[in-house]
């Protein structure tokens, strides 16, 4: 059956260089029984290779309406030049990119709502707790970058008791140092990372070091929560709807300038 009048939804994420799970065909496959369309992924540093997805999709007809999917928790280089570019080089201009996840409507309060739950079922007090937010980050962080600031003041005007910091698993300041960081009695985690890859299941373990005597939680990566799913698929479908509008409302346009020129 031909391809027709559907929008294809692709998640992309970064990629490893190792076999380390596959959020992004996890969360592709979460999301398939729920669109309209075809759903597929890629990565951008392993297979599959975006390139190649996109080289396929179109010869199946399915990049003419195109929502794409970064699932990244930072809107660098990757986001804002690289993945562009590709979209470009791949005729692609018109496809509908989406912010990452740190930047979709909704996401703060989707936080906000997990915070608040793990507070009760921990009985903790948020004026007692320091919740550091532990971005994949770089290399060459020597502080906290502008994004993850901001990232980090959303939260806390929504959670103002909180302590907020900022912990990055590469570049400064590292989850390494928690412990110099901390300013409250108790302890949250929130690991800003696609999936429970080398990551969440090794480095950040280690770093941290937790022992029986620190009053503690680690909460699941960010990439993993059943909340996510539905927070993509309705901003995607809020993209696709108004593409379509918009699309209709230039077509009847011009047909009415061509009537008008016509008479």
């Amino acid at each position: 059956m031909p391809y027709r009048g559907k929008t294809t939804l692709l998640i992309v994420a970064h990629g490893t260089s190792v076999a380390d799970g596959d959020p992004a065909g996890a969360l592709a496959h979460q999301l398939r029984p729920h669109w309209n369309g075809e759903v597929t992924h890629a990565y951008m540093r392993s297979d599959p290779g975006l390139k190649q997805v996109l080289a396929t999709m179109a010869q199946a007809g399915q990049t003419t309406r195109l929502v794409v999917v970064p699932l990244f928790f930072s809107a660098g280089y990757l986001v804002n030049d690289e993945l562009p570019a590709i979209l470009n080089d791949a005729g692609l201009r018109h496809a509908m990119l989406l912010p990452p996840v740190t930047g979709l409507h909704g996401f703060i309060p989707m936080v906000a709502d997990c915070l608040a739950a793990t507070l009760t079922a921990k009985n903790w007090q948020a004026g007692e707790t320091t919740l550091f937010l532990v971005p994949h980050g770089l290399k060459s962080l020597k502080k906290p970058s502008d994004e993850q600031i901001w990232l980090a003041q959303r939260i806390a005007n929504v959670v103002p008791e909180l302590s907020v910091k900022i912990a990055n698993v590469e570049g400064q300041p590292s989850l390494a140092n928690w412990r110099s960081m901390a300013d409250r009695p108790r302890n949250m985690f929130l690991p800003l990372l696609a999936g429970g890859g080398v990551h969440a299941r090794s480095d950040v373990p280690e770093m941290m070091a937790l022992t029986d005597a620190d009053d503690a939680v680690v909460l699941s990566p960010i990439g993993i929560w059943p909340e996510l799913p539905p927070l993509i698929l309705d901003q995607a479908q809020k993209r696709t709807r108004h593409a379509v509008v918009l699309a209709n409302f230039t077509t009847t346009e011009s047909r009415v300038s061509d009537c008008i020129a016509a008479g």
